[in-house]
């Protein structure tokens, strides 16, 4: 798979999962939320530009529409990016860098550690159970050590993720929890379209963690999903990280980075 396959394909996913849509602009288009209040969840991408001024222009118009929601102008360089190295000086010289992000792919990954049998796996793909899923992740997201790439999230980061249950897009959402003695320790989403899966938001309980716990949720949604049909799975996170190295090291390739400016 391409870079620019891949890039497209990764915010398709995010747009159904969390974002509120992508709007389409003259050279480029501008992934939003209505939701959530993070500069990196607005963002102008996939644009093109020759010249500083055809930059501007086209970056002009993204603003207006950030103004309408108010948003801050925020634009990402990417795969889809296509712009000459006259505007990438311009933008250097210009723009402030305030986010580096990682994107992987793999066809398979590689179970690393042996777990104890009180912990075990599965799928929660309905939503009767919505309130288990959401209040792990925010149990999860609220306790970040020294070396995640997260602080603690804000409700509205809660907010949105409760609201996806409701999105009805070509996505097919699926939530998986880590348990111990049948009680939830950690938690990941993933986002199926046909041959392809997206997964974001993991995480496990401070307490959990460092035993293998999460690399072993990923085995096993590797193999539910393998019988679905999934092929290539994909995600992101912050460049140079611990969360990039872990992958790294069970079977996630880096395929490209995106850098967020401002």
């Amino acid at each position: 798979m391409n870079k620019k396959k891949l890039n497209f394909i990764t915010y398709d996913c995010q747009v159904g999962m969390y974002y509120s849509a992508i709007k389409n602009l003259k050279n480029g288009y501008v992934v939003y939320s209505d939701i959530v209040e993070s500069e990196t969840w607005n963002s102008f991408t996939g644009f093109k530009s020759r010249t500083a001024e055809d930059f501007e222009k086209t970056f002009g118009k993204a603003k207006d529409f950030f103004c309408k929601i108010n948003r801050t102008p925020v634009f990402t360089l990417n795969a889809s990016t296509k712009i000459s190295k006259k505007v990438k000086m311009h933008i250097e010289k210009n723009y402030s860098a305030f986010s580096h992000e990682a994107i992987l792919l793999t066809k398979k990954f590689v179970l690393k550690k042996d777990l104890s049998s009180d912990y075990s796996f599965r799928r929660i793909d309905n939503k009767t159970e919505r309130t288990l899923f959401v209040n792990t992740f925010k149990t999860s997201k609220s306790q970040s050590l020294p070396g995640d790439t997260y602080d603690p999230l804000p409700q509205y980061f809660f907010d949105a993720l409760d609201n996806s249950f409701n999105n009805k897009t070509s996505w097919d959402f699926i939530h998986y929890v880590s348990l111990y003695k049948r009680e939830p320790v950690g938690m990941i989403s993933a986002c199926v379209k046909g041959k392809y899966c997206g997964l974001y938001g993991g995480g496990t309980f401070v307490k959990h963690r460092g035993k293998g716990v999460f690399t072993n949720l990923l085995n096993y949604i590797y193999l539910d999903l393998k019988k679905q049909g999934v092929k290539y799975f994909f995600g992101k996170t912050e460049k140079g990280s611990k969360n990039e190295k872990l992958y790294n090291a069970i079977g996630w390739k880096t395929k490209a980075y995106e850098i967020y400016y401002k």
